[in-house]
């Protein structure tokens, strides 16, 4: 097992790399989460262990507490907060294990900002499978493939 740290205190213990990308995570008080997004191939089920999670799969919102578990079909807008005074632990299976995981671990070793171009080459290395909510899947995948060629001539 590998533990992924960020700054913002966020905290990943990867479980599995494949055939499934299996990890628990430990969410900070008062941690957004990551933005609305889409996952083309890949299915997640969020399972809370302790503390409180809202979540957000399509246009629905929920408040999911320990012991209950959210399944997300590929393609759905999805999203995650912990808007709480408490930390919340919950664990995540990716199926099949896609681009997430070197997507952790460059968000992770660039605390500053997100690594645009570093994560526009992973998603080009995975066929495009993530994308952004809110922004047409066409014309959001020729801006990644621009932003990994990019990446590319560093």
């Amino acid at each position: 097992m590998s533990t992924i740290a960020f700054a913002d205190g966020q905290e990943i213990t990867v479980e599995a790399s494949g055939p499934d990308f299996v990890f628990s995570a430990v969410l900070p008080p008062r941690h957004a989460g990551p933005p609305a997004h889409r996952h083309r191939h890949e299915r997640e089920v969020f399972t809370v262990e302790s503390g409180l999670l809202v979540v957000r799969v399509g246009p629905e919102r929920r408040l999911v507490q320990p012991g209950e578990t959210v399944a997300v079909p590929p393609g759905t807008t999805h999203g995650f907060a912990n808007p709480f005074d408490e930390p919340v632990r919950l664990r995540t299976v990716e199926t099949p294990a896609g681009p997430l995981q070197a997507q952790l671990r460059a968000m992770a070793a660039a605390p500053a900002r997100p690594p645009l171009r570093e994560l526009a080459r992973i998603n080009a290395e995975h066929g495009f499978s993530f994308t952004v909510a809110g922004l047409p899947d066409r014309p959001q995948r020729l801006l990644w493939a621009l932003l990994a060629r990019w990446a590319g001539g560093r």
